[in-house]
């Protein structure tokens, strides 16, 4: 069963269970916010109290993006706060998790998180696509048009700091930042799935597919699949987000008679913040 589409998700209201993956220490709750029912794939926020440590070492069954939202936590040697990022190909040995102020991470496992006690890394493990620790504070901002391909040039105003990119296969996780006033007029299709969560800010998108759209603030997460035109796209006191996509993520343009109305209503009845 694919990802599910999900749209303008609030993600910090979502219901907290507990979470015990297999080889990991109790303690964690989790807010799933979107999860592949066969492969066990989820998006999730990861709440870790104050305290809380897995020694290690050992790898997962699947590959990790983790972005940390609040708080602090090392992983091996990197103690990275928030902003940080940290990715991990399935595989690959990790040294331990320690957070000692407790931390909230957006994390994303492209398969089942099952962890294992090793010494080692696996033999298939791909070492080198590891990024043990960034500080995306200290990265600097630059054009879209390394990490995309639209087939119409970008409006300027909108930025990109790449986390990591799979030369391979072309998935990636980004931050992406629009400017206040930021607009767009095209509609976006995708060939390939993205999901998005909004950190700061709000973006405005016009509709999605054949419906209505909607106003993304901080907290909103969405997984599209490939092939859903939406837009236009507008923001009126500028936004962050980080989008993550299994390949590389084209963008065609289609066009929509009330785009300009579309941009036009959220620029000028959305509230300065």
């Amino acid at each position: 069963m694919a990802r599910l589409q999900s749209e303008n998700l609030k993600a910090f209201d979502v219901a907290p269970t507990p979470w015990q993956p297999s080889g990991l220490p109790p303690g964690i709750a989790i807010r799933v916010l979107n999860e592949d029912d066969e492969s066990g794939a989820v998006t999730a926020l990861l709440d870790i109290p104050a305290g809380w440590s897995w020694p290690g070492p050992g790898y997962c069954l699947a590959d990790q993006d983790i972005f940390i939202l609040s708080g602090a936590i090392r992983i091996g040697e990197h103690m990275l706060e928030n902003g940080g990022f940290f990715y991990y190909p399935k595989g690959v040995k990790q040294c331990g998790w320690v957070s000692v102020q407790g931390c909230r991470l957006y994390v994303i496992f492209n398969d089942r998180p099952k962890f294992i006690e090793s010494e080692k890394s696996t033999e298939e493990a791909h070492i080198s696509k590891t990024v043990p620790g960034l500080d995306t504070w200290a990265m600097e901002w630059f054009d879209p048009l390394a990490v995309s391909t639209p087939s119409v040039p970008l409006p300027p105003g909108i930025f990109v700091k790449v986390l990591r990119q799979d030369q391979d296969t072309g998935a990636a996780s980004r931050l992406t930042g629009l400017m206040p006033g930021w607009h767009a007029e095209g509609i976006e299709v995708h060939p390939i799935r993205e999901e998005s969560l909004v950190i700061c800010g709000d973006v405005n998108i016009g509709m999605v597919g054949d419906g209505p759209g909607y106003t993304a603030t901080a907290g909103s997460y969405y997984s599209r699949p490939g092939g859903v035109p939406h837009g236009p796209l507008s923001s009126k006191n500028g936004q962050v987000g980080l989008v993550h996509s299994d390949g590389i993520l084209g963008i065609d343009y289609q066009t929509h008679p009330d785009a300009k109305k579309l941009i036009a209503k959220h620029l000028q009845t959305y509230p300065w913040q």
